[in-house]
């Protein structure tokens, strides 16, 4: 095949209209100014082809606004929604830290790859869902040729695509290196060679 590049632009949702939540799988929406958020960051945005969201309403709603308005293609999936935290989710953090129960939030963010959230997903079955995602969409671009997509997700989604593209241990806690705010475009510039083999770059 002949080489090319792509790129994909990861952005962060906008601020929930809840605040000091722990927002996994909680289907929170946005306030007014994480709409604005997204609204800033998508503005410079030039000749996306496609968009893919998250199915919750923190991603999905502004994704499927923006692709009505663009007339591009929109996919929804389930394998980039955020963390799934079982019981702890949609909780107040002041609430979390005041409990003394076995296991802690105490104990999941000192120990995440050892210590599941009750009715939880595990750190290691995290990772997997994005990593299976981002290697089934690399595939995908090396077979459409896809030039530039948007994909609007969470922190802890993109913290992990970071930290396999930086190629960092899997179960180290070293993806806590990023901070990704509210509304923030982080861009992955894609190189497919000949042989469909595809070598992502971050770029600043």
């Amino acid at each position: 095949m002949k080489p090319f590049s792509s790129r994909v632009y990861l952005l962060r949702h906008g601020e929930l209209a809840e605040q000091g939540v722990l927002a996994g799988h909680t289907d929170f929406a946005l306030s007014d100014i994480g709409v604005e958020q997204l609204n800033i960051a998508c503005a410079e945005l030039v000749n996306i082809e496609r968009i893919i969201s998250s199915t919750l309403k923190r991603c999905s709603v502004f994704a499927t606004e923006l692709a009505n308005r663009q007339q591009i293609p929109l996919i929804l999936t389930e394998q980039i929604r955020e963390f799934n935290f079982g019981d702890w989710d949609g909780c107040k953090y002041e609430y979390l830290w005041q409990q003394t129960h076995s296991p802690s939030i105490g104990d999941f963010w000192q120990d995440p790859w050892h210590v599941t959230p009750p009715s939880g997903e595990s750190m290691a079955d995290f990772h997997e869902r994005v990593a299976t995602w981002w290697q089934t969409l690399l595939v995908d671009i090396a077979k459409t040729e896809t030039q530039a997509q948007l994909v609007i997700t969470h922190a802890g989604v993109i913290k992990q695509l970071l930290a396999i593209i930086c190629q960092l241990p899997k179960q180290s806690q070293q993806q806590d290196i990023f901070s990704i705010g509210y509304g923030k475009l982080v861009c992955i510039d894609i190189f497919i060679d000949e042989n469909a083999v595809s070598w992502p770059k971050i770029v600043f």
